[in-house]
């Protein structure tokens, strides 16, 4: 076996484990009240109406190839209009033909049950 130390040899400062008494007199905290935790706590984001059974990611996808009309889209039209990778609008696309959202014609993708989504 080798002396040298190895891994995180980065680490040299505060290495020392820290005294198990408080060097500083404790200070009293202020009691905070259950109103003003649910005022600072943050919604999520919403998932777009659109789709109310998809993810965020996956409904801005939808929503995308929705947005690009009934000519239908790419691939390379999907990144380009929504952000995102090819290989991730692959799998997004790939999970809304699971859900019957999307069908793939030739090397195009086109929404398909807009009109259902509507009425959910």
């Amino acid at each position: 076996m080798s002396k040298r130390q190895k891994g995180r040899r980065h680490r040299r400062v505060n290495r020392t484990p820290r005294p198990v008494g408080s060097t500083r007199p404790s200070t009293a905290r202020p009691e905070s009240r259950p109103e003003q935790r649910q005022e600072a706590r943050t919604e999520p984001r919403p998932v777009p109406v659109s789709a109310p059974g998809l993810g965020r990611h996956e409904a801005r996808t939808f929503d995308g190839l929705r947005a690009l009309g009934d000519g239908g889209a790419s691939v390379d039209e999907l990144c380009a209009a929504v952000g995102y990778q090819a290989r991730t609008i692959l799998k997004h696309v790939n999970g809304l033909a699971g859900h019957g959202l999307a069908e793939l014609r030739g090397d195009r993708w086109y929404a398909t049950a807009v009109g259902e989504l509507a009425d959910r």
